[in-house]
């Protein structure tokens, strides 16, 4: 669902964050921690050098995860994770399916190719919603009072990404809410730019995430 909307910068300011902290507070609902419940993994260890892109679905129960790693033996690994609905009229039951993924090319260069998309360097969603938005250059005398409207778009529903990675010490963890649909809206966020890079990226060399 897409909410589009036009708002004056002085009477719809209470409103705009209002529906901010109502949209911060939806995606970030849920942690990689609660994810790993799900995926019946929250126990399994988190390599030095390693990655996990969660993929969530909004109005379902799937849940996917890639997941990239170096394991002690220098050895690199992936792993792809997916819960599949078996319920049959029923109380909801989910099996998890595991599956052993192999690059279409050198390991070592699929991880630098990771890192270069900058994905351990993105910020969390809230640091740049500011440049999701348009103004429309629409200016209005109000009581004295100058304002200017802009345009902003909330997509409600979709997919949610869910991101961490660990590089030796340098570690992040993020999650952006239909990142994909915003940069169509949104062209030109570098931010935006950068995870389509990543997927792209994990779309090309493992074929997941194609839903």
């Amino acid at each position: 669902m897409v909410f589009l909307g036009v708002y004056n910068h002085l009477m719809n300011k209470l409103f705009l964050l209002l529906f901010t902290i109502f949209s911060i507070h939806y995606l970030h609902s849920q942690s990689t921690n609660e994810l790993d419940k799900v995926l019946k993994i929250e126990d399994l260890k988190f390599n030095k050098n390693e990655i996990r892109v969660y993929k969530r679905f909004a109005l379902a129960s799937g849940v996917e995860l890639f997941r990239f790693y170096m394991d002690d033996s220098g050895n690199w690994k992936a792993e792809f994770y997916e819960t599949i609905d078996i319920s049959e009229n029923r109380e909801d039951e989910l099996v998890i399916d595991k599956i052993t993924l192999n690059p279409l090319k050198n390991p070592k260069l699929v991880w630098l190719q990771i890192l270069d998309t900058s994905v351990i360097y993105l910020p969390q969603w809230k640091a740049f919603t500011y440049k999701l938005k348009k103004n429309l250059h629409d200016y209005n005398i109000i009581e004295d009072e100058i304002t200017s409207s802009i345009q902003t778009t909330h997509i409600l529903d979709g997919i949610s990404y869910y991101v961490k990675i660990k590089n030796e010490k340098n570690e992040n963890e993020f999650s952006y809410s239909n990142p994909e649909d915003y940069l169509k809206i949104y062209p030109n966020v570098d931010e935006l730019i950068s995870f389509k890079e990543l997927l792209d990226l994990l779309r090309n060399d493992f074929k997941i995430f194609l839903k």
